[in-house]
């Protein structure tokens, strides 16, 4: 029978681990903060630019078009620098006392020769989640419950050097199966960092410095406690 962790547990190990190492962990999740914190700010502009132009049709058609190629630019940045830092973090978390360099951490996923497939899983990732959402709202959140662990698969995959014997939709099939029953209890988890958002927001996003770590790691040992007792999938 599965003993899976508590969200207590998770957290706690978590706490434990960034006990004195709290200056890595900021640094290590760094750059994903800035990039999540300037593309909300960037949207929140371009939504007031085109408030403030609504009777200039011309100027809407431009506004639209090029804020939505710039986001869908940073959006793959964000995408390889987060995965990457995210990526780093599970190493840390099946590692306690793994050396490594948290800002170069970030750009791991640039030098590899396979940065492509990361793209590419996020767009059949999204492409699957909006045809599921355009269904009905509650199948399509099951899903991005079933798919969340897609990337963390990959990743292990990969560092065992078999990845190139899994075309990148089995990816997300695996996610799918290694969440059959635990969908609910991630979900929990999820819904229990919404006092930890609020506070970011209430702090002008500075309190995020210390929550999106502590947030990330946490999913991270979310995902190692279901490989533990998945060991089949």
């Amino acid at each position: 029978m599965n003993k899976y962790k508590t969200r207590a547990e998770l957290k706690g190990e978590v706490k434990n681990l960034l006990r004195g190492k709290w200056t890595t962990a900021i640094l290590l999740y760094l750059i994903p903060t800035i990039l999540m914190g300037s593309n909300a700010a960037s949207n929140a502009h371009s939504n007031y630019t085109a408030s403030t132009n609504a009777l200039d049709m011309n100027q809407i058609v431009r506004t639209g078009s090029s804020a939505g190629l710039l986001a869908f630019i940073l959006s793959l940045i964000f995408l390889i620098v987060t995965l990457s830092a995210s990526f780093r973090g599970l190493d840390w978390i099946e590692d306690p006392d793994l050396k490594f360099s948290p800002i170069k951490s970030n750009f791991t996923y640039f030098r590899s020769p396979d940065w492509w497939k990361l793209i590419f899983i996020y767009i059949i990732n999204g492409f699957f989640l909006t045809l599921w959402t355009l269904l009905f709202i509650i199948p399509g959140l099951i899903k991005i419950l079933s798919y969340s662990q897609t990337f963390f698969i990959y990743k292990d995959l990969n560092d065992q050097g078999v990845a190139d014997n899994y075309s990148l939709t089995d990816y997300i099939t695996r996610s799918r199966q290694l969440m059959v029953g635990n969908k609910w209890r991630y979900f929990v988890l999820q819904l229990s960092f919404i006092g930890w958002w609020i506070l970011g927001f209430m702090t002008a996003g500075i309190g995020f410095l210390w929550i999106y770590p502590y947030y990330k790691l946490t999913m991270a040992n979310f995902y190692k406690d279901l490989v533990a007792n998945n060991n089949n999938n």
